[in-house]
């Protein structure tokens, strides 16, 4: 039967007002350099391909009518694009190489506006500074007047402070929305030892149910060389030393 297959692909971007957005060094390459291997490849053991990215990320080039591009911006459109997908398709694997941003925007307010509020209410509060702290800490996770993020936040604002809170574990939401579908993550480290590496992707794949994690140190990136470990049941199970070699193991694996 042929494969219908997900990949997700360079980095999100998490909007802070109507301009501006926290994103990430990623760009997409190893993601697009994976579609186009498979279709150039593998194109009659496919059915379809889907490539999702952000609007700059990356895309494959190479022309199929079997590979279709979805944009997406943020982790919350990754996900509902990836439950679409999962709940309307057979999808028998998830490659899922892009680089969710960790934080996204909460909400944005100024220096004075915070210090005003954080006095306002604990003045003269005769109460023990670990219960103070607390208060305070109460204060800046929800202060009652931010600066809003509609439209595009002043250039002349003083001060402006954003707060971030994380964003959905993308992984973590794959396997729980089609247990079938074959799941392959990736990990990136920096400059940790090999050992160190291999047990936070043996961790991650146990948690996520995933066939494989490839390991990366993003120290070990670069100067077209990008070695990477392929995390199985068994331990390392594939060692690639440039994305070709990953690309290459991931058509080993999958078809």
């Amino acid at each position: 039967m042929k494969k219908n297959i997900i990949i997700t692909s360079g980095p999100t971007n998490e909007r802070l007002d109507a301009v501006m957005k926290i994103t990430n060094m990623s760009t997409g390459t190893l993601g697009a350099k994976i579609a186009e291997d498979f279709i150039i490849n593998e194109e009659d053991e496919i059915e379809r391909v889907y490539y999702l990215s952000t609007k700059l990320s990356k895309k494959p080039n190479v022309s199929s009518p079997k590979l279709e591009c979805i944009t997406i911006e943020s982790t919350d459109d990754l996900i509902n694009e990836l439950r679409t997908l999962l709940m309307n398709n057979r999808i028998d694997s998830v490659i899922h190489s892009a680089a969710v941003g960790d934080y996204k925007g909460e909400y944005s307010i100024t220096a004075s506006m915070l210090a005003n509020e954080i006095a306002k209410k604990i003045y003269n509060l005769n109460i023990p500074r670990e219960v103070l702290a607390e208060k305070i800490l109460e204060i800046i996770r929800h202060p009652e007047i931010t600066v809003s993020d509609e439209h595009k936040i002043s250039s002349y604002e003083q001060d402006l402070m954003f707060k971030l809170t994380l964003t959905p574990k993308v992984i973590g939401e794959i396997k729980k929305i089609s247990p079938a579908t074959d799941l392959i993550g990736f990990k990136l480290l920096d400059g940790v030892s090999k050992e160190k590496l291999i047990e936070v992707a043996t961790k991650l794949r146990e948690k996520n149910k995933a066939k494989y994690i490839i390991a990366n140190d993003l120290s070990k990136i670069g100067n077209g060389k990008h070695k990477a470990y392929f995390v199985g049941e068994n331990g390392v199970e594939y060692i690639c030393e440039t994305k070709d070699d990953i690309a290459k193991t991931l058509r080993k694996v999958i078809f």
